[in-house]
């Protein structure tokens, strides 16, 4: 049985390199450029620091600077002093910006719905449910790892990797 799970996993991950290759230039700024940025301000009501941001978007520091600029230069945010403390920025989204984000959400919208018509009601229906079956696994996996990290005296990755030493008392 487990190697009947290595050969589909093998044939899942090929699926997915050859989707990369004609995906790669959108899924990524839609997961790590402008795109991202914008939907953690989204999600906050409009209005985060840049270090939220970073974090929300999982977007590094430097990053998260140059996106900004460019999202500045198109009207889609602002950066303003924090009313509360002078030294924070706050990021805060524009009427442009709003407007702009829902014309590209309709757009991913129709599209994604072309597609999806494309495979027809059955399997349409399927991949979005398989899709939602795999985003609980990764969930309830993602948070038996925090829970063992937490709770753990030695927090070590199963991997055997690990961003700081550990010891074994």
């Amino acid at each position: 049985m487990a190697d009947e799970y290595e050969k589909l996993a093998r044939q899942l991950i090929g699926e997915f390199s050859s989707m990369h290759r004609f995906m790669s230039t959108r899924v990524s700024n839609a997961v790590s450029g402008e795109m991202a940025v914008m939907r953690a301000l989204m999600l906050a009501n409009g209005e985060l620091s840049p270090s939220q941001i970073a974090d929300r978007a999982w977007v590094s520091a430097p990053r998260v600077a140059n996106i900004l600029r460019n999202l500045e230069a198109k009207d889609w945010v602002t950066r303003e002093p924090d009313k509360a403390d002078r030294r924070r920025v706050i990021v805060k989204i524009t009427e442009h910006g709003l407007a702009c984000i829902e014309e590209k959400r309709e757009l991913s919208n129709r599209k994604t719905g072309e597609f999806l018509a494309e495979l027809g009601p059955d399997d349409a229906h399927e991949l979005v449910r398989l899709i939602h079956r795999m985003n609980e696994i990764i969930e309830k996996n993602q948070g038996t790892r925090l829970r063992e990290i937490l709770y753990s005296e030695n927090p070590k990755p199963k991997d055997g990797f690990s961003d700081t030493p550990t010891t074994n008392n």
